[in-house]
């Protein structure tokens, strides 16, 4: 990958920091990089490339035209600076699947349908669907490859990670004070120790646009007090028996012991590879269920994006 490239990135500080990390360890010439404020950093939150400063612009002082990638990991509040990027001529990776559900918006997971990125000529935006969507099309594509599938049902544990940093301080300032015997405030939303529905009506159009032959997959998914990880039950059924002989590659690894969350942020460090952990695999009667785990701000959000970056790349758009 010879020529300079010129990056942004738009997301919090926290997963900003993930995604230079990501970049770092890519085969991705990087000329320049920057940092897009869509959520204001703290004045000592800086990002460091390559044990250099990144600067830092708001959105009103950034020139789009001057930059080849975005990498926007922001909410659909803010979609409409993913259009004005795009029509710039700044091609962009629509990170949280915001765009996912438009007819005219690929939605591609990397190394399952990269062949989707053709369709990006349209309108300059690819979208990385949700992190829930993108973790189980990574766990089912080597079972679909060998099997037709009837039915998927899922449920996530959602962390406070999944919602932004803001939520993950909350849930650590509310833990403590409960801890000590401090009640919180009448009109504060408990977090801590509590769990939650989360709405889930758009992830089985963002799955059906990665496989359109799967039209029946269920979601549930629940916010839980837990501060970093994404942990996926997923049930599989067919009309026959599912022989499938779980093989690592470079997204996914399988494990005989269970893989919790916690385990997976101790054995996994920066300088590795961001993976998909897989475990608890057991056969049912013309099925099968495991248990899925990874770092969704590592893993689901900066390395997939990256990758797909480098794909987009590799293709020429």
């Amino acid at each position: 990958m010879d020529a300079s490239l010129n990056i942004a990135i738009a997301a919090e500080f926290e997963l900003a920091e993930k995604i230079v990390e990501s970049l770092e360890q890519s085969e991705l010439n990087i000329g320049t990089l920057a940092i897009v404020e869509i959520y204001p950093f703290e004045e000592e939150q800086g990002v460091r490339f390559n044990n250099q400063s990144v600067v830092q612009y708001s959105l009103q002082e950034m020139d789009w035209s001057r930059v080849n990638y975005l990498l926007f990991a922001g909410d659909i509040e803010y979609a409409s600076h993913i259009a004005a990027a795009a029509e710039n001529g700044c091609v962009v990776i629509d990170m949280k699947g915001v765009c996912a559900v438009l007819s005219d918006v690929p939605t591609v997971v990397p190394g399952i349908n990269e062949a989707d990125l053709v369709e990006l000529r349209q309108r300059n935006i690819v979208s990385l669907p949700d992190p829930q969507v993108s973790q189980l099309a990574l766990a089912i594509y080597p079972v679909l490859q060998s099997t037709n599938i009837g039915e998927v049902f899922v449920t996530s544990l959602l962390p406070a990670s999944y919602q932004n940093g803001e939520i993950v301080n909350r849930l650590a300032g509310q833990t403590a004070r409960l801890l000590n015997g401090i009640p919180l405030d009448e009109d504060e939303t408990r977090l801590a120790f509590d769990v939650q529905p989360q709405n889930v009506r758009a992830l089985p159009q963002q799955l059906q646009k990665i496989f359109p032959q799967l039209n029946a997959v269920l979601f549930h998914a629940v916010n839980v007090p837990v501060f970093y990880g994404l942990a996926q039950k997923v049930t599989i059924v067919s009309d026959y028996a599912i022989d499938f002989k779980p093989q690592d590659n470079a997204f996914l690894q399988y494990h005989e012991d269970l893989v919790t969350p916690v385990t997976n942020g101790e054995i996994e460090s920066v300088e590795e590879r961001a993976k998909l952990h897989v475990s608890q695999m057991s056969a049912l009667e013309n099925g099968m269920e495991f248990w899925t785990v990874a770092d969704e701000q590592r893993f689901n959000l900066a390395s997939l994006s990256v990758k797909l970056l480098e794909a987009i790349y590799r293709k020429g758009y």
